[in-house]
């Protein structure tokens, strides 16, 4: 399932002068509570592509009070934060690219295969989800970039690091975002993906967080 939205040195003290890319990917067992993954579905399926900033931000306030409700079950995950204008808004189109060449987007598709990710087990108890931005330089920006450089390296997938940075998008400023995007993996409330699927080719670069 897909939501997008387009309005108008990697870490360190540089602050980002004309743009940066933000994004945050973590696959949670939806086993420990078995509705956040129909919840997600239909927060996501609600949206709508024309919105307004102020419905952008209540949007995000909505999503990530939900994945705020996993952090206890996320297994893996992978965030990243470019600040040269040129890569970042190279690594935004690469990232939508990717993951919509992975999934089934046509509802026959979704009713009769499950996304083009091969699936090992018939234990589906994962869900993967991303959030992608192409943010605007503006003081929004610097605060989370000033929040990105006081993160040492060392806990780049602690637990808390996911949790602080989903806490964050609560704070953007949507009349300083050139592009949004959220996808949940599979793209339907009946399938999932399993250990065996993520362990797999295609998923080498996601990280255990502790």
């Amino acid at each position: 399932m897909t939501r997008r939205g387009f309005l108008s040195k990697l870490f360190g003290t540089r602050r980002p002068q004309e743009m940066a890319f933000f994004a945050i990917q973590v696959a949670f067992n939806y086993y420990g509570k078995e509705t956040l993954r129909s919840e997600l579905h239909r927060l996501i399926a609600e949206s709508v592509h024309d919105e307004t900033p102020e419905e952008k931000r209540r949007f995000f306030k909505r999503l990530t009070s939900k994945l705020q409700e996993a952090i206890p079950y996320f297994e893996y995950g992978y965030w990243d934060f470019i600040t040269d204008a040129e890569a970042a808004e190279r690594e935004f189109n690469h990232w939508i690219n990717d993951i919509e060449a992975n999934m089934a987007t046509e509802e026959e598709e979704v009713a009769e295969k499950v996304d083009e990710v091969m699936r090992l087990s018939s234990s589906k108890y994962y869900v993967v989800i991303s959030l992608i931005f192409l943010l605007e330089a503006s003081p929004m920006l610097d605060d989370l970039a000033a929040l990105i450089d006081e993160i040492p390296e060392e806990a780049f997938a602690d637990r808390e690091t996911f949790a602080k940075l989903i806490a964050a998008i609560n704070y953007f400023d949507f009349e300083y975002c050139f592009g949004d995007a959220v996808y949940i993996m599979p793209g339907n409330e009946q399938d999932g993906i399993s250990y065996e699927d993520l362990a797999g080719e295609g998923w080498e670069y996601l990280r255990l967080i502790s």
